[in-house]
């Protein structure tokens, strides 16, 4: 296959079934000069199974801003090179958006070769509304950064039409993930997508007060997708009320106010400031 000398190849690969993989990207994959992953080793078990030699180089959220001059020199010098992450679409979550808009910034060609993307996969086989949807990849890990980033993200259109968004979620974190969901919008629809085209594909579909208790321990391995359908019906009216009344229940029992802010926080989701605006209230 002739590739366009000085071209970086987007490359979209299986999210588990590997024979999702294009005819097109397994010719641009044996064709390029060099191949960006973010692991060596689990995209040279991909090589391996095509029966692929190439030279490859590591490109993963914690080098790939050192990465890109060297890459582009390469570009420059009328290198083909692909980009690929260990599963989906490069840069949607996973290392390359930097690396992409470099490309285009010094003026090289991008193409990309479409293919798997979790998200889409799970949208399409989960019955919720798919249009619109927003994707707001990995969730914090600490407690009130979670509660907070789904407070202000979990609403419906503008006009009050029902709105999906989409997170990725590790299996490990499924359970508090949900309770915390199910505290922030427990009327919400839900479906809990999991092992997406592997032999254990399923999907778990109740409302988000509900999910909790139908997870299993099979099901906290692996990664997952949270797809959360929020329409008005489903949506808060108003949850500063509730912070201000916590504030004052602190504040007349003589709480620290360093300590009733944290406590504060992690059952409302607001921030440090937000909360401390309320303290200063009289």
């Amino acid at each position: 296959m002739a590739l366009d000398p000085g071209t970086l190849y987007v490359v979209a690969t299986p999210i588990g079934n590997l024979s999702d993989l294009s005819p097109r990207a397994v010719e641009v994959l044996g064709a390029v000069d060099l191949l960006l992953c973010e692991d060596t080793r689990h995209t040279g078990h991909l090589l391996a199974t095509l029966g692929l030699k190439k030279d490859t180089w590591s490109l993963h959220a914690h080098n790939e801003l050192a990465k890109i001059p060297a890459v582009l020199a390469k570009l420059h010098a009328g290198a083909t090179v692909a980009l690929v992450s260990d599963a989906g679409t490069p840069a949607l979550s996973d290392p390359g958006q930097l690396l992409v808009d470099a490309a285009h910034e010094a003026g090289l060609q991008v193409r990309t070769l479409p293919g798997p993307f979790a998200v889409a996969a799970a949208l399409a086989a989960s019955g919720l509304t798919p249009i619109p949807f927003a994707f707001w990849g990995f969730l914090p890990k600490k407690l009130g950064e979670r509660k907070q980033l789904l407070e202000r993200t979990l609403h419906p259109t503008a006009d009050g039409e029902p709105m999906t968004h989409a997170f990725y979620v590790p299996g490990r974190d499924l359970e508090t993930v949900t309770k915390d969901l199910a505290e922030v919008r427990p009327q919400a629809r839900v479906v809990v997508a999991r092992e997406l085209t592997k032999v254990h594909e399923g999907y778990i579909r109740a409302l988000a007060k509900d999910i909790p208790a139908a997870l299993t321990d099979e099901m906290l391995r692996g990664e997952a997708v949270l797809l959360v359908e929020v329409s008005k019906a489903s949506a808060p009216v108003a949850e500063l009320p509730d912070a201000r009344v916590l504030v004052a229940a602190a504040k007349a029992a003589g709480v620290d106010r360093k300590f009733a802010t944290r406590e504060i926080g992690e059952k409302t989701g607001l921030s440090r400031n937000e909360i401390y605006a309320l303290w200063l209230e009289d």
